[in-house]
């Protein structure tokens, strides 16, 4: 019995306690920052629902910056129910690449540094539709390995 209590008790506090979750918030937007993580190649669904009917969805790859803590921006939710998805943080973001013929560099350099510790410098965006995919996405300007 006392030990129903007890679960019980834990599981209020849990309900009534709010919990913090570390984020950094990078300020301003319009600014090239630099960010380290991981580089990885992610799979996931593209058009046209992006994961909202896996067996029609193109599947997709795209790169990612894995981060150590997660990340956000300032936000104002189109309504105050939607703050938790309009606003959300996110520890994995996606990397965009110049698309111009004199920037596959980047692309080959990522293919490279896959898996590896690397500073991302460029500037981070609210993402605004699905194709972005995650909550805040990156173009990057520059790409390095973490030297050790």
């Amino acid at each position: 019995m006392v030990t129903n209590r007890l679960s019980v008790l834990l599981l209020l506090l849990a309900l009534i306690v709010p919990t913090t979750i570390a984020q950094t918030i990078i300020e301003p937007t319009d600014r090239e920052v630099a960010l380290a993580g991981v580089l990885e190649q992610v799979h996931g669904f593209g058009p046209p629902g992006y994961g909202e009917d896996k067996k029609t969805d193109r599947k997709i790859l795209y790169w990612v910056l894995e981060l150590p803590v997660a990340v956000n921006t300032p936000c104002t939710p189109e309504k105050p129910e939607w703050a938790l998805i309009d606003c959300a943080s996110t520890k994995r973001l996606r990397l965009f690449f110049p698309v111009a013929p004199e920037d596959v560099k980047f692309e080959l350099a990522a293919r490279r540094l896959r898996g590896h510790k690397v500073i991302a410098t460029g500037v981070v965006h609210r993402r605004e539709n699905m194709g972005e995919i995650t909550p805040i996405y990156m173009n990057v300007a520059e790409i390095d390995p973490v030297k050790p």
